[in-house]
């Protein structure tokens, strides 16, 4: 079914009622969105710029989209050096944001009443009350996680950054070599057990944190939890010194940027274990390599949490005359029915999972539902329906999921880290970019050249 759901105008239906659609991709009131710029010009890395995102905002509104692929810091760099005025929405995570909405004025708000299924209700407390539900665990970092979210915490009427996707990062390991259930914290990745077996990410943002929970915890570097994900300049060379330390003892197997070497390097078994993606994971698996992903203990040393979103450009997306079709990317396609079943195939959660009778069990104009069995595997920790042979091979974009409520099986495949509920309350870390990314990066070199 053709939509052209312009959710600023606040028409948008929610569970497939109240809304008028044609063949044309004419809707009451949506003529605004047949206005701008051609193509709608979408830019960000791959795992949050989808191509079957793409062809979903296509077949709803038949407007014309196009994808600029680039790793985060491309990214980054393509907006902040005048991409902001050609492109009209950008898709980084956490971990890059702060770059583009915050230190520099290249991205645009979203106000929430331009969003009519950004609900309070049914929208996970990790986004609408993330300092009651992290603060106990991991303290101030909790407050980051409003300031990446609303431009006004008070008024929470305009989105900074509407997130999309997130998960909860860990380490993917090969169980042919590593008991399974053996690795459960980042510590792991240091073990000399280890030693010339390991996968690092060599993304500064990123790798340094992992050190970071991990001499935190082994008291290595002085500090609170709280202030993990800001780090001080101590603190980062104290990090940046350990992993040229680690470097040079040849701890690490191969260092990744590029995603898809981080599989290749698990899939031919050059490796063993890893700080590499839930997605990677998977891959390695449709490889026929098997690997696990972790589940993380609770505390310190807990998952590395982050969120990736779409946010407008500025002047962008107002220039090109593009910020309800961007309104309508968000809103229609990514809080809808169809985007969590289709993004769980790599391993990401999306914000609206509590919104049952639309994500489990019902559908919208974007399409169906994930079904009883694929939700309750991936929200709920249940096991599939049917008995799974290999689990370390299991793949969910090819196993059968059914529509229809079943048994779980006893022999059933359970997803890798458990239900989202016990996810949540083992994050350790939130990803943002630090206040001394300045620092951070001209530090890292030292790294990168060791």
């Amino acid at each position: 079914m053709k939509y052209a759901g312009a959710a600023s105008l606040g028409v948008a239906a929610q569970d497939g009622a109240g809304a008028e659609t044609t063949g044309d991709a004419t809707n009451i009131g949506q003529d605004g969105l047949q206005d701008g710029q051609r193509p709608v010009q979408w830019t960000g890395p791959e795992y949050a710029a989808r191509e079957g995102q793409e062809a979903k905002f296509e077949e709803m509104t038949d407007i014309d989209l196009e994808r600029t692929i680039g790793d985060l810091p491309t990214t980054q760099q393509r907006i902040i050096g005048g991409g902001n005025e050609t492109f009209d929405a950008v898709s980084v995570d956490t971990s890059s944001a702060g770059a583009l909405t915050m230190d520099n004025d290249v991205t645009a708000p979203t106000p929430t009443d331009q969003l009519d299924k950004w609900d309070p209700d049914t929208i996970s407390d990790l986004f609408t009350q993330p300092e009651e539900r992290l603060g106990d665990q991991i303290g101030a970092q909790a407050e980051t996680l409003n300031e990446q979210l609303w431009m006004d915490l008070d008024a929470q009427n305009e989105l900074r950054f509407p997130p999309t996707v997130y998960n909860f990062d860990a380490i993917g390991y090969n169980p042919k070599f590593i008991d399974p259930g053996s690795v459960s914290r980042w510590s792991a990745l240091f073990d000399n057990e280890y030693q010339g077996q390991v996968l690092f990410d060599a993304i500064a943002a990123i790798a340094i944190p992992e050190a970071l929970m991990h001499m935190l915890d082994n008291d290595m570097v002085e500090g609170e939890v709280g202030e993990l994900n800001d780090p001080s300049e101590d603190q980062l060379d104290a990090a940046i010194d350990f992993l040229v330390k680690q470097k040079q003892e040849g701890q690490f197997r191969s260092t990744w940027t590029a995603y898809g070497n981080s599989v290749n390097l698990m899939a031919s078994e050059e490796a063993i274990i890893g700080d590499i993606w839930q997605p990677a994971a998977l891959d390695v698996r449709r490889s026929g390599t098997p690997c696990t992903y972790a589940t993380m203990s609770e505390g310190i040393q807990g998952y590395r949490f982050w969120y990736a979103g779409i946010i407008p450009t500025k002047p962008g997306a107002s220039q090109r005359n593009n910020v309800d079709e961007v309104n309508t990317l968000i809103n229609d396609v990514h809080y809808g029915a169809w985007y969590p079943g289709y993004v769980q195939g790599w391993g990401y959660s999306v914000p609206q999972y509590p919104n049952t009778d639309l994500v489990r069990t019902g559908s919208d104009e974007s399409g169906q539902g994930m079904g009883p069995e694929y939700y309750d595997w991936a929200y709920r920790g249940e096991r599939t329906y049917e008995p799974v042979e290999d689990p370390y091979l299991f793949d969910p974009q090819s196993y059968e999921w059914s529509m229809e409520e079943g048994e779980p099986s006893s022999d059933g495949q359970q997803r890798d880290s458990g239900p989202i509920e016990e996810r949540i309350d083992r994050i350790g870390f939130f990803q943002i970019w630090p206040s001394n990314a300045d620092y951070m990066t001209q530090r890292w070199r030292d790294f990168t050249s060791a």
